[in-house]
């Protein structure tokens, strides 16, 4: 009895040993597999390997250079999950048959990019003309235009570390899958994406045109990033944050109102409470209905910007509190106008592909003897009593000009002649 039970005992470690010396054998044979097929576009290397029985392997000191770039990204693990080691054992010939196993988790941990690479400082090239975006990023920010390697630096940060973790669950049944992928930025800000994907079969379900996105969510958590920015571009004019804070909202609403695009003032309060609460913004949407229109494409263009605010349900929060007036005005011809007449092209840095953008906006006192030349141009007016207009100029008049201020209840008129204007600026 004795004997069998040492025999059964040996035999139970024995297996145990060759399935854990099994797992570990996959795990670098697959590793390598998509090693090797990475050479074309990057080199990459790694220390070590860990696996579990649970189901899981750690593939620890990753060295990932992509020679067209000239970068190196140095990754301190990459960790996959499976539900159990079975699962995991199988998800190779999984694959290849277009399978998708029901569940997985992939974990990059500390994907670190140094702010005085080849990457960061291709952002800074000042050949390169600043995005629609990046100029709306940093208005009241002095002369600084975009968020690169040098004013990070003057932030405070000198490595942008990546934790990025991607998750799903897969229905076979009900042809769905659900998924999740957040990636914290050390120091900046946490951003989530979640949502379910239908009509999910197979691998092969990717590549065709019959997936159909449903529910969708992105939530923004700040992580330090605010803060740091708004002590930086306070510091740029001399404001206080709270200066600062206000003087960018405002002029966000005049730069977005430049190109036709006006929202409602309970969004610029939202944004400018962002600012000051450094907290959460979070937007849910079901884009199923959209899917299942977007068949007819032309239908979609006759769509007005709050029509698909409401055709998709979107909703706004801020630090969990809903946002209830999420909608906007947008004059096309206006938009398409701003975009059409004030392009720029990139350059080609490291083979980086052209494409356009809208150039940076900003205003420009301009003389009184040559106002007429503005006529339509956003302005800013200060009179010789202290008074200050924003708005539109029109110069039809020839015994006055007129600023036309939008408001919520309408359009004001405010009458100036040009004697009494002090200073004005436009926007241009």
């Amino acid at each position: 009895m004795k004997k069998t039970i040492i025999a059964l005992l040996i035999i139970g470690i024995s297996g145990f040993a060759l399935l854990q010396g099994s797992l570990w054998y996959f795990t670098q044979q697959f590793v390598d597999q998509q090693v090797y097929k990475a050479k074309p576009f990057a080199q990459i290397s790694y220390k070590e390997i860990e696996t579990s029985m649970q189901g899981s392997a750690i593939v620890k000191g990753v060295r990932f250079f992509i020679p067209a770039i000239n970068e190196t990204i140095f990754i301190k693990s990459v960790e996959f999950i499976a539900p159990d080691v079975f699962t995991f054992l199988m998800l190779n010939s999984k694959t290849e048959q277009q399978q998708i196993p029901e569940s997985l988790k992939l974990i990059i941990s500390n994907a670190a990019i140094n702010l005085n690479g080849p990457v960061m400082n291709m952002i800074d090239n000042p050949d390169i003309e600043p995005s629609a975006i990046e100029a709306f990023s940093t208005l009241a920010c002095g002369d600084i235009n975009r968020m690169g390697s040098r004013s990070l630096s003057k932030m405070g940060y000198e490595i942008i570390n990546n934790n990025i973790t991607l998750e799903y669950q897969f229905y076979p049944a009900k042809k769905r899958l659900n998924y999740t992928v957040s990636n914290h930025i050390e120091d900046m800000s946490i951003i989530t994406i979640s949502g379910e994907l239908s009509n999910v079969s197979n691998i092969k379900s990717f590549s065709g045109k019959t997936l159909k996105p449903g529910k969708i969510s992105l939530e923004i958590q700040d992580d330090s990033y605010i803060k740091r920015k708004n002590d930086f571009c306070a510091l740029q004019e001399k404001y206080s944050v709270n200066e600062y804070i206000t003087e960018h909202v405002r002029q966000v609403g005049e730069y977005l109102g430049v190109y036709g695009i006006e929202v409602e003032v309970d969004l610029l309060d939202a944004y400018k409470k962002l600012l000051k609460t450094t907290g959460t913004v979070r937007f849910d949407a079901d884009l199923k209905p959209l899917s299942e229109t977007i068949s007819y494409a032309e239908e979609l263009k006759t769509f007005a910007p709050n029509d698909i605010i409401q055709f998709i349900r979107l909703k706004l929060y801020v630090n969990d509190k809903r946002i209830n007036q999420v909608s906007i005005k947008v004059d096309m011809d206006k938009l398409l106008d701003a975009a059409s007449n004030n392009t720029s092209e990139l350059g080609q840095p490291n083979s980086m592909m052209k494409k356009q953008v809208l150039v940076y906006k900003k205003y420009h006192q301009i003389s009184l003897s040559n106002l007429n030349n503005y006529n339509g141009y956003r302005v800013r007016v200060e009179t010789k009593g202290g008074r200050y207009y924003r708005g539109t100029l029109k110069t039809n008049n020839p015994k006055y000009y007129e600023v036309i201020t939008h408001m919520r209840s309408g359009n004001v008129g405010y009458q100036v002649t040009k004697h009494n204007i002090k200073k004005i600026e436009a926007f241009y």
